[in-house]
């Protein structure tokens, strides 16, 4: 498997320009600034400009959705220990009218469940009967505080605090000062001493403020959440235009550099080059298609696409970041060109993983004669330096050549 004369200056720069620079084209390319991706791209994605006050309403929307889905439960339990308060304390005045109101409550809160208020929250009809719901949970409390006693007033704990979260805007300031003007108007009928009442009215208080706290606080979480998400998703599609267009570039710089090929045998070295640089335009292509990682089978099926002869791909199922791909494309290019030149069919490369990974090309050619060329060099160059691997190659017992690379899988 002989191949070119040696050329240590080609190989220098080569390796410099692949190694340093070609390896690591794409990250600084996902810097790039999101006018380049164009509107369409970023509107398909929902991240267009002004977006940001949309998406905390969002977030602020669905808060309280789930808030309203808690409240539902609440309601239940709140109504089956006021079922049982009634139930022990037979001395309750209008004691049935309670009941009655209960079951009433009851009703309510089972209609509140079938109503669609994640589609209603945001419109004026879901805002009317949010705003229904927290009258009769106000009313409802206030009547059992005047006719059943002042234990009942312990719901305030339960119904002021989520009236202050699923409100929101001047409704909220509206129902706090209703909920705040019954708490007085209850005190003022319960006989209670002043500093029971005040004690009362002051935990209410800082119930409310306790989770209005909790809900600012979640709140910030959540929208924060979103817009990490809104921005790597950004990145994302940053680095896949980036790739499209460094792909299209390195294609275009193949097709130029043919174009001015030579003919004859001084036209081999640019060949060489275009391939090479087909190989990292065919990484960057697989970026713009998939996540940062990249199949390894798609990448040698693609690197042989261009083979004069028919070259066989057999890949355990692999993944490399873009940096291992890229040179990991370039050696299998190098490998296969070799082969295609210096040996003879069937041509098979293998890729496969485990703790090491894996990478021959076989081929039935006459045997090895020279390893001293250019494109085992850099081949060699590239594993040892930029893989943390080995390069071998060998003779095959029943004849032919095995090229072999193995470096370790964390690459």
């Amino acid at each position: 498997m002989p191949v070119a004369a040696p050329a240590a200056g080609r190989s220098r720069f080569l390796m410099s320009s692949l190694t340093d620079h070609l390896t690591a084209a794409w990250p600084p390319a996902r810097a790039a600034e999101p006018s380049r991706i164009g509107r369409l791209r970023l509107a398909r994605l929902g991240l267009r400009p002004g977006s940001a006050r949309e998406a905390d309403a969002s977030v602020e929307l669905g808060f309280r959705f789930a808030a309203v889905q808690v409240g539902y439960w609440l309601g239940w339990a709140s109504i089956v220990v006021v079922l049982v308060g009634l139930a022990l304390d037979v001395g309750a005045q209008h004691r049935w009218l309670l009941v009655g109101a209960t079951l009433v409550a009851a009703a309510g809160n089972t209609v509140a469940m079938v109503i669609p208020w994640r589609e209603w929250l945001a419109s004026r009809r879901g805002r009317g009967l949010l705003d229904l719901w927290c009258g009769g949970l106000i009313g409802f409390v206030a009547l059992l505080v005047i006719n059943a006693g002042s234990n009942f007033a312990l719901l305030l704990f339960l119904v002021v605090p989520f009236i202050a979260v699923v409100q929101s805007g001047w409704r909220r300031g509206f129902w706090l000062t209703v909920s705040a003007g019954t708490c007085t108007v209850a005190a003022a009928l319960i006989p209670l001493s002043v500093g029971a009442t005040a004690m009362r009215l002051g935990l209410v208080a800082a119930a409310v403020a306790v989770a209005l706290l909790l809900t600012r606080t979640i709140r910030r979480e959540a929208a924060a959440h979103q817009s990490a998400a809104a921005r790597a998703e950004l990145e994302r599609t940053l680095a896949q235009e980036a790739n499209h267009r460094i792909k299209n570039d390195l294609q275009a710089a193949a097709d130029l550099l043919l174009l001015g090929r030579p003919q004859g045998a001084d036209g081999a070295a640019f060949d060489d080059t275009a391939a090479r640089i087909r190989s990292i335009a065919t990484v960057h292509r697989l970026l713009t298609e998939s996540s940062d990682r990249i199949d390894g089978a798609a990448l040698l099926r693609g690197v042989t696409a261009s083979a004069p002869v028919p070259v066989a791909v057999e890949a355990d199922p692999t993944a490399f970041d873009a940096a291992t791909a890229q040179k990991l494309g370039i050696v299998a290019n190098e490998l296969v060109t070799n082969a295609v030149r210096h040996g003879a069919p069937p041509i098979v490369i293998r890729l496969s993983g485990g703790d090491s990974t894996r990478l021959c090309v076989d081929d039935s050619g006459g045997g090895v004669e020279d390893e001293a060329g250019f494109g085992l060099a850099l081949v060699r160059r590239m594993v040892e330096q930029g893989l943390d691997g080995r390069f071998e190659l060998r003779a095959l017992a029943g004849g032919g050549t095995r090229a072999e690379v193995v470096f370790p899988a964390a690459k």
